[in-house]
C-alpha cells in the first residue's frame, strides 16, 4: 500500500516539501493542515497561507486550524490513520494525542543544525551570528520546541551574499529533500533517531520589529549581518530627517569610519557611514514612504554631504 502522510505547513517555506510528496507519486498526502488565512502584504489583505493556496491548486484536501477546532481536527486525523504526519513551519505546538496518531511518528523539519538555533528565527539567527554554514534537520517530534531525537541534516554553505529570504528559499529545496530521504528509510528500516545534545543547544525567539534598529556603534561586520538577517523582515533601518530608512544592501568596510563619530556619513561615493569598527558601504536603501533606490539616487535627492549624520533613534522635535 502507498504510506499515507499527513502534511502540517503554512508558510512559504513549506511549500517545497508539500510538492515533492505529491509529485513523487510515492506517498499519498491526504491531508493538508494549515493556519487561517492572514493579512499579508504591503496592503494588509487577507489572504490563504502559501500552504492552503499550494494544497488546493493541487486539489489536496485542505483542514483549517481554527481556534476551538482542535478536538474536530483531531478527531479527522485519527480516521486517516496516517503512517506519517509530516510538519514543517506549521506554527504551532502539537499535542501529545496527535503525536500518537501517525504509525511511523510525527516528523519535523527544521531550518538549522540541531540542537542550535532551536526556535521561530534559525535562519536569521544564524546569519546574525556570523555562521558560514547552516543546513536542515529532520526530527521525530515531541512536546518541546525542537528537542526531538535527529533523524536526518544536510549541510549547505552560508554565502557572503545570502540574506535570511535567500538562505530561507535554499533551505526550504534541501529541506524538502531531507524529508523525502528520511520517510524512506524510515520505511526501509535503515534510520532511527538520536537524541540531541543538551549541552549544544541554543535557542531563537521571534523577530520584532525594533530588531532590525541600527545600532551605529557596534562594528561594521554585525552591521552588515544585521541588513541581511533582517531581510526581508523586519529589515534592517535607521533614521534620516526624522524618516525610516531601510537599509537594504550593504558590506562592512575594515577602515574609513576610524575616528569619526558613529552614523556619520565618511564618504557619498560610495556612501559609507562609520561604525563603532571599521565603515558601513551602503548600495541600496529605502526611505519611509518611497520607492526603494540607489545609495546613488539617495546622496543626490537628499544633497548628502560627508558629516551627515544617520540617527539609530528618531530625533525630537525641535532638532
Amino acid at each position: 500500500m502507498t504510506p499515507t502522510v499527513v502534511f502540517m505547513g503554512s508558510p512559504g517555506f513549506s511549500v517545497p516539501t508539500l510538492i515533492l510528496l505529491h509529485q513523487s507519486k510515492r506517498y499519498e498526502v491526504v491531508l493538508v493542515v494549515t493556519q487561517p488565512d492572514k493579512p499579508q502584504g504591503r496592503g494588509r489583505k487577507v489572504a490563504p497561507t502559501p500552504v492552503r493556496s499550494t494544497a488546493e491548486a493541487l486539489g489536496l484536501p485542505v483542514a483549517i486550524r481554527e481556534k476551538g477546532g482542535y478536538g474536530e481536527l483531531r478527531e479527522r486525523i485519527s480516521l486517516l490513520k496516517p503512517d506519517f504526519i509530516v510538519v514543517v513551519a506549521f506554527g504551532l505546538i502539537l499535542r501529545e494525542d496527535i503525536l500518537a496518531i501517525p504509525k511511523y511518528g510525527c516528523i519535523n523539519l527544521h531550518a538549522s543544525l540541531l540542537p542550535r538555533y532551536r526556535g521561530v528565527s534559525p535562519i536569521s539567527s544564524a546569519l546574525l551570528a556570523g555562521e558560514q554554514v547552516t543546513g536542515c534537520t529532520s526530527m521525530f517530534m515531541d512536546q518541546g520546541i525542537d528537542t526531538g531525537a535527529i533523524l536526518l541534516e544536510r549541510e549547505t554553505p552560508i554565502l557572503p551574499e545570502d540574506t535570511a529570504g535567500s538562505l530561507s528559499v535554499k533551505l526550504a529545496v534541501l529541506g524538502a529533500h531531507v524529508i523525502a530521504d528520511t520517510l524512506e528509510r524510515i520505511l526501509s528500516g535503515s534510520l532511527a533517531g538520536r537524541a540531541q545534545d543538551e549541552s549544544k543547544a541554543t535557542y531563537t525567539r521571534k523577530l520584532k520589529k525594533d530588531d532590525g534598529k541600527i545600532d551605529w556603534s557596534r562594528d561594521a561586520e554585525y552591521i552588515a549581518r544585521l541588513v541581511r538577517a533582517m531581510h526581508p523582515w523586519p529589515t534592517a533601518y535607521t533614521f534620516f530627517a526624522s524618516k525610516r530608512l531601510i537599509v537594504l544592501g550593504a558590506r562592512a568596510c575594515a577602515a574609513g569610519g576610524t575616528g569619526s563619530l558613529p552614523g556619520a556619513v565618511v564618504s557619498t561615493d560610495p556612501l559609507r557611514v562609520s561604525c563603532g569598527l571599521g565603515a558601513l558601504e551602503i548600495g541600496e536603501v529605502k526611505v519611509q514612504g518611497k520607492e526603494r533606490q540607489s545609495a546613488g539616487e539617495f546622496v543626490s535627492v537628499n544633497r548628502i554631504s560627508a558629516g551627515t549624520v544617520l540617527s539609530g533613534e528618531v530625533p525630537s522635535e525641535g532638532h
